[in-house]
């Protein structure tokens, strides 16, 4: 952590003026209020399966007057290429975090409709964990291809060494656990 003029580097990605008093007082407040947001979009996923999500437009509708009664604005903007998003209080303090900007891929868009989809879409979510906001459904892997392994037992290396020894099929072991470099190697020195 290095301070610098009143700012304080907490990462080379995140940093803060030296006081924070009156931003996390504003802040507490801010998080007292009554805001509703929802999740105002919904999109087709694949699979006949949908995903919801609330829109930038909409976050910025709910939290910028409560933010404006704490003395609080947000800032975005890019500096070659990331997104500097900081959270500034009346009195000078501010929070600050920046995030590599990375254009989107679509399908029959151009450069700069990729550019400002994907401008968008990290601005929502650095706004949105800045001033911890759920703006997207949470499915916790729900529709993921994704596939949690098993560790590998130690104790069944010589019973599954004699299983691929009598025919079987070691990309079977490799689906259905996670295994070591070590345990990998075990079981295909036959």
């Amino acid at each position: 952590m290095t301070e610098i003029a009143n700012i304080i580097y907490h990462t080379d990605s995140y940093w803060t003026s030296a006081d924070q008093d009156k931003i996390v007082q504003a802040l507490l407040n801010f998080h007292k209020a009554d805001i509703k947001i929802t999740k105002d979009r919904t999109v087709p996923v694949g699979g006949g399966k949908t995903r919801s999500y609330t829109t930038l437009d909409e976050i910025l509708l709910k939290v910028k007057p409560v933010l404006t009664e704490n003395g609080l604005v947000i800032h975005q903007h890019l500096a070659g290429g990331e997104l500097i998003t900081m959270l500034m209080h009346s009195s000078g303090q501010f929070i600050a975090s920046k995030f590599t900007f990375v254009a989107m891929q679509g399908n029959n868009t151009n450069n700069l409709q990729n550019a400002g989809g994907g401008l968008t879409y990290l601005k929502r979510y650095q706004l949105s964990a800045l001033l911890q906001i759920n703006c997207d459904q949470d499915l916790d892997g729900e529709g993921s291809d994704a596939v949690v392994k098993q560790k590998f037992p130690d104790n069944k290396i010589n019973e599954t060494k004699a299983w691929l020894a009598n025919g079987g099929d070691i990309n079977i072991v490799k689906q259905k656990y996670q295994l070591t470099e070590n345990q990998l190697k075990q079981l295909t020195e036959l």
